[in-house]
């Protein structure tokens, strides 16, 4: 990761991660110690190490299942398949300090406008809806990308972080609000990669909004302003459970991040 990258980092991202990581590896440890402590716990351990092998072996299967399902059926961004796009995602992913470039593909959404970042095995790869790559402005499909790209860049998707952390996932609220804070990180940097940040904000809204004809008159001042409308107790209550935040939300921190298309304020 480029040093500089650590600035469009939520700082509740850390804070959350951490005591994610903290609580899974309390509670794995207690898992640990409650088999030992059996009679015969070492019979049970080893019983679940043989069960958590096989839980492995299935993940593995089942994410080669899916590498086949995207090879065979998605189109792969390469340098002789849409080369201006494949152009582009590569100057954005060594922009972000990525040695290694993800594998991106386009699949037909049927309207859908989204993008996703996935880590299968020691693959990175990224997912572009045919809907969002249709966006009229460069500049979007450029924060797009850096957004999903910086999932990878920021060690969203590290295996080892989110086995340790998968227990605590269970606690109540910890970890949508890790996931929220994760997506205003990847907001942050993809808007970081745009000359103009108006570019990310009406992305944001384009994707909230889901018209293309109506792109050249989004207004995310006016967008922003909803938020007013929404019931403050309902509001929260809705947000809690989620994983990602209202758009609102996540557009106007952009406007508040970047004022006059500045660089983040301190």
């Amino acid at each position: 990761m480029q040093p500089d990258i650590k600035i469009y980092r939520h700082p509740k991202e850390g804070r959350y991660g951490a005591a994610l990581t903290v609580i899974g590896a309390m509670i794995w440890l207690l898992l640990i110690l409650s088999f030992l402590i059996q009679p015969r716990g070492i019979v049970f351990l080893i019983f679940a190490v043989i069960y958590g092998v096989i839980a492995w072996v299935l993940l593995k299967f089942l994410a080669a299942l899916f590498r086949a399902h995207m090879f065979g059926n998605m189109v792969a961004l390469t340098d002789e398949q849409f080369p201006e796009l494949y152009t582009v995602f590569v100057e954005v992913s060594q922009k972000l300090g990525l040695s290694e470039i993800p594998q991106a593909f386009i699949y037909n959404s049927h309207g859908v406008m989204n993008a996703l970042a996935l880590r299968l095995s020691r693959g990175r790869y990224v997912l572009l809806t045919s809907a969002i790559v249709e966006a009229e402005e460069d500049a979007q499909l450029r924060f797009v990308m850096g957004h999903e790209i910086a999932h990878h860049v920021l060690g969203h998707l590290n295996s080892l972080k989110e086995f340790v952390r998968m227990p605590a996932s269970f606690v109540p609220f910890l970890y949508p609000a890790y996931s929220r804070a994760r997506e205003y990180s990847c907001d942050a940097v993809g808007a970081s990669l745009v000359d103009n940040k108006r570019d990310a904000q009406t992305a944001l809204q384009m994707i909230a909004c889901g018209a293309k004809r109506l792109n050249h008159s989004i207004n995310p001042a006016a967008f922003v302003a909803q938020e007013r409308h929404v019931p403050g107790f309902a509001g929260f209550c809705r947000e809690i459970l989620m994983t990602h935040p209202r758009m609102t939300r996540r557009v106007n921190r952009l406007i508040s991040l970047f004022p006059e298309g500045k660089e983040p304020r301190a």
